[in-house]
């Protein structure tokens, strides 16, 4: 079967295996974010359980603020470009599924979304004012 979470000799921490690669431009995207870019930063990656979705709403403040997206080699452009509506969508996908699948519970899933838009708008909130970028 298919392991989801696997303790690794090599590493302290559990869960699915990174490359090296993986793990170095992760490390020093993190290095690279000031102090009120990593508490954003914390805060969209814990709601949306994403490690890419706070990065790309990071990575879209930064962008905005200098002009660019921040790297040569990437050129696809950033789905969010401080878009909290999209980031907040995407952060839903997999509960969302969930309630199509097996319904609302009301008193629970309603007030997990409501919290979900206000962590990730405050977060981008947060990198707006720090920014000087615009949310949308």
């Amino acid at each position: 079967g298919l392991i989801m979470s696997r303790a690794r000799k090599s590493k302290k921490s559990a869960g699915l295996p990174h490359s090296e690669e993986l793990e170095v431009n992760a490390r020093k995207f993190l290095e690279g974010c000031d102090a009120w870019s990593l508490a954003a930063m914390q805060s969209v990656t814990m709601e949306a359980k994403s490690f890419l979705v706070g990065m790309a709403v990071v990575q879209a403040a930064v962008a905005n603020k200098n002009g660019n997206d921040g790297s040569k080699e990437i050129s696809v452009k950033n789905p969010f470009e401080m878009d909290a509506t999209r980031a907040v969508a995407a952060s839903r996908v997999e509960e969302e599924f969930q309630i199509e699948s097996w319904g609302l519970v009301e008193g629970g899933h309603d007030y997990d979304r409501l919290n979900c838009s206000i962590q990730i708008h405050a977060a981008m909130a947060l990198l707006q004012s720090v920014h000087g970028t615009s949310v949308q």
